[in-house]
């Protein structure tokens, strides 16, 4: 797509890259483009990058109808659709959807341990037994990040996380 590339020449000088579009229906509505950067998104990027997107949206009109731009990060509990975003997630927590059940589960949470060959390898923690699960990609239907307040202070999952917070 045209206006993708054109995105690119956007976010790259500004060190961000597209994350997701969620382009508007044919009757109008919302087109919100995710904006990602590894230490995250600040507003003023968030408001530049706007105002740059819309004076695009502008001249080239990809899009019939009347509609709403919404620029934001993917935030804590992103969406990770490709196999370059699970592999930045390697260490952290997600929780994954499946299309139908697999090992007689419809969701899994857990860290992802790797990714090889088109199979996700998470672990998880069920009562005192630490689980692992090889999961095929071509049966999931959607993984989170997610944000687990435990993470804050349990550096058990984390080696690298450094100290806990102090009172």
């Amino acid at each position: 797509m045209r206006f993708e590339k054109e995105l690119d020449h956007i976010l790259t000088p500004l060190g961000l890259s597209l994350h997701d579009l969620v382009l508007p229906g044919k009757s109008g509505g919302v087109f919100k483009v995710f904006v990602d950067h590894p230490q995250g998104v600040g507003l003023d990027q968030l408001e530049a990058v706007s105002r740059r997107i819309s004076d695009l949206l502008d001249v080239l009109d990809p899009f019939p109808g009347k509609y709403r731009l919404e620029v934001s990060s993917p935030g804590l509990d992103r969406v990770l659709r490709i196999p370059e975003d699970l592999l930045l997630h390697v260490g952290k927590h997600i929780k994954v959807k499946m299309k139908e059940p697999f090992q007689g589960q419809r969701v899994f949470r857990g860290t992802i341990g790797s990714l090889e060959a088109g199979v996700l390898l998470i672990s998880s923690v069920e009562g005192k037994k630490q689980l692992k699960h090889s999961i095929p990609l071509d049966l999931v239907a959607e993984v989170r990040a997610e944000f687990w307040l435990d993470a804050l202070s349990d550096n058990s999952r984390n080696p690298d996380a450094g100290p806990g917070p102090t009172h």
